[in-house]
């Protein structure tokens, strides 16, 4: 092989390698780019687990009896000035969700046997 077929064959390893990393370095910048992920809450109260994410526009709270008896489920909830409140009656064994738009989640409490 001559010296310029090695040096054509160089050339060509280098552009490669150059395109390759030109193209993993557009991917980094696309991932750190993304935003953070939503910090998740969860707990226990009375009979209830539940969760619920912080989001940008709305916060759904997910819930699930763990008892053998129908249970009320109280969410307290805020609206910037005002608080309000949610009430939903789960049978035993039930799940359930609730999307509360612009909302942040003030809590959450085990209401007792409905």
């Amino acid at each position: 092989m001559s010296v310029i077929t090695r040096m054509a064959g160089l050339r060509t390893r280098a552009a490669v390698v150059a395109a390759s990393t030109a193209v993993v370095a557009g991917l980094g910048v696309g991932v750190s780019a993304t935003p953070a992920s939503a910090d998740v809450h969860r707990g226990v109260t009375g009979c209830f687990a539940w969760s619920w994410g912080d989001g940008n526009t709305s916060v759904t709270v997910y819930w699930s009896n763990r008892c053998g008896n129908k249970r009320k489920l109280y969410i307290k909830y805020s609206l910037g000035w005002t608080t309000k409140n949610y009430t939903a009656v789960v049978k035993a064994g039930g799940k359930g969700h609730k999307r509360f738009q612009t909302a942040s989640i003030v809590s959450i409490r085990d209401g007792g046997r409905a």
